[in-house]
C-alpha cells in the first residue's frame, strides 16, 4: 500500500504544475469579473430609465398613457419641441434610447375607433442585450394600455360581463400526472424544473471525464516520450497497481477542476440572474416532490454509481488508447474517438426520447458506457430503476474487461513499442 501510495503521489505531483493552476486562477478571476459586471449592468437595465415625449395631442389619453409609463420603470421627459428631428438630436445627446411621439387627436381616434398610431424611435449605439431591452418595455407598456382602454370599451358595451371573459371566452387547466401522482400544473413547468433541477450532472460527467481522459493520456504519453515508464516499469509494484494509480491520480485532478470551473460558472451565472438561482430551484424542487419525481438517498446512490464507473470505464479506455501514443502531440488524435463517444449521448438525450429511438440507435446508446449516467436522469426520475442497475451492470463490467487488457498492456514491453502514427497513411506496429 506503502508503495502504491508513493506512485499516486507522484502522478498527483506530475499532473498538478504551473501550467495547469494559473490558467484555473486566471478563469476564476475572468469569470468573476464578468458575473459582477454583468450583475451591475443588469442593475442600470432595471433601473428607471429617461424615454422622451413627443406630445401632439395633449388630451386626457395622452396624459393617461404618459402617467402609466412612470408605473412601468420609465421616466417621460416632455420634449419641449413637438419637431422629431430635434428631440431624436436632444435623445442622442442625452442618451437617452427611446423617442415616443403621440400624434395629433390621438384620444379621439382612441374614441372614435380609429386605432391610432404612436411612434417608437429606438436610438441605437450598440447591439448589447441591455440596450436593446429598453424597446422592448415601451411596448410592454403600450400593450398594458391598449388592455385598459379596450377593458372600458368592453364594460361600456357589455356592462354585466367582465371584460377578461369578453376578451377570453375559454380558458385551461393543466394536470400532469406521472408514476399515478396527478398534479394541477403546466407539463412545461415540470420540464422546466426537470431540466433546471438535472442539468448540472451530464456537464459534471462530461467535464470531469473530458478533463481526466486528456490528463491521463498526457501522463502516460509524457512517460513514454521522457522515457521514465522504463525505470517506472522495474519497480517492484504490481503493473495493475500502477495502472490503477494513473487512473485515480487523473480522476482526482480532474474533480477538482470541474469543481472550480462549476464554482466560477456559478459566480458568472448568479451576475446573469442577479442570485435568484436558489429561489427558482426551490420552487422547481417542491413541483417535482409534488409528482414523485424528487431524488432520495436511493436514486442519488444509484446515479452516483452510474457516474462513478462511466468515469472509471473512461479512464480505463483512456489508458488503452494511450499506450498507444507515441508523444503528447498525439494524444489529442487518439482521444478524439473517446471524445465522440461522450458528446455523442450527451446531445441525444437532451434533445430526444431514447424509448423513441429506432433499434439500431437505441443499441448504439446502449453500448456506450458513458449513456447510462444519461439516461439513469430520467429512469430515476420516473421510478425505474430496473434499466439503471443493469447500466451500472453492464459499466463495471466493460470498465473491468478495458482494465484487464490496460494491465496486460502494461504487464508487457507492448506499453514501450507500441505506437500509432499519423502521417499520409495510418500506420500501426
Amino acid at each position: 500500500m506503502k508503495k502504491f501510495m508513493n506512485l499516486f503521489k507522484k502522478d498527483i505531483k506530475e499532473l498538478v504544475t504551473i501550467q495547469l493552476i494559473l490558467p484555473l486562477i486566471i478563469m476564476i478571476a475572468i469569470y468573476g469579473f464578468l458575473g459582477t459586471l454583468v450583475k451591475s449592468e443588469t442593475k442600470k437595465a432595471m433601473a428607471p430609465q429617461n424615454v422622451i415625449i413627443v406630445d401632439m395631442d395633449k388630451s386626457t389619453f395622452s396624459n393617461s398613457l404618459i402617467e402609466t409609463m412612470k408605473q412601468g420603470n420609465l421616466i417621460p421627459v416632455q420634449s419641449q419641441s413637438d419637431n422629431v428631428e430635434n428631440s431624436l438630436n436632444i435623445a442622442k445627446e442625452k442618451n437617452i434610447k427611446v423617442v415616443i411621439v403621440i400624434p395629433n387627436d390621438f384620444g379621439q381616434d382612441v374614441l372614435s375607433f380609429k386605432q391610432p398610431e404612436i411612434q417608437v424611435y429606438s436610438v441605437m449605439n450598440s447591439f448589447s442585450l441591455m440596450s436593446m431591452g429598453q424597446p422592448s418595455i415601451v411596448k410592454g407598456i403600450i400593450q398594458t394600455i391598449n388592455n385598459s382602454i379596450s377593458s372600458q370599451f368592453i364594460e361600456e358595451k357589455f356592462t354585466s360581463i367582465p371584460p377578461e371573459i369578453v376578451k377570453s371566452p375559454i380558458t385551461t387547466k393543466d394536470f400532469v400526472m406521472v408514476k399515478e401522482k396527478v398534479a394541477a400544473v403546466s407539463p412545461d413547468i415540470v420540464s422546466q424544473a426537470f431540466a433546471s433541477q438535472n442539468l448540472i450532472i451530464p456537464i459534471v460527467l462530461a467535464f470531469v471525464i473530458i478533463f481526466s481522459a486528456q490528463m491521463l493520456a498526457s501522463l502516460i504519453a509524457l512517460e513514454k516520450q521522457n522515457k521514465t515508464l522504463e525505470t517506472l516499469l522495474t519497480v517492484p509494484i504490481r503493473r495493475p497497481l500502477i495502472v490503477f494509480s494513473k487512473m485515480l491520480s487523473a480522476g482526482v485532478v480532474a474533480l477538482i477542476i470541474s469543481v472550480v470551473y462549476l464554482f466560477a460558472m456559478n459566480s458568472y451565472m448568479s451576475g446573469v440572474t442577479g442570485g435568484n438561482i436558489g429561489i427558482a430551484n426551490s420552487s422547481v424542487s417542491a413541483v417535482l416532490k409534488q409528482l414523485g419525481m424528487n431524488f432520495t438517498p436511493l436514486t442519488y446512490s444509484l446515479l452516483g454509481l452510474s457516474i462513478f464507473f462511466a468515469i472509471l470505464a473512461a479512464l480505463a479506455v483512456t489508458t488503452i488508447l494511450a499506450a498507444y501514443a507515441e508523444d503528447v502531440k498525439d494524444v489529442q488524435a487518439m482521444l478524439t474517438p473517446l471524445m465522440i463517444f461522450i458528446i455523442l449521448p450527451y446531445f441525444i438525450t437532451m434533445f430526444t426520447d431514447p424509448s423513441s429511438l429506432s433499434l439500431p440507435l437505441k443499441l448504439i446508446l446502449y453500448v456506450i458506457p458513458f449513456s447510462h449516467p444519461f439516461l439513469a436522469t430520467q429512469n430515476l426520475m420516473f421510478g425505474r430503476f430496473g434499466p439503471v442497475i443493469l447500466g451500472i451492470i453492464y459499466q463495471i463490467l466493460f470498465s473491468f474487461v478495458c482494465i484487464m487488457i490496460a494491465s496486460k498492456i502494461f504487464s508487457s514491453d507492448r506499453i514501450l513499442t507500441a505506437k500509432v502514427k499519423f502521417r499520409k497513411r495510418l500506420l500501426i506496429r
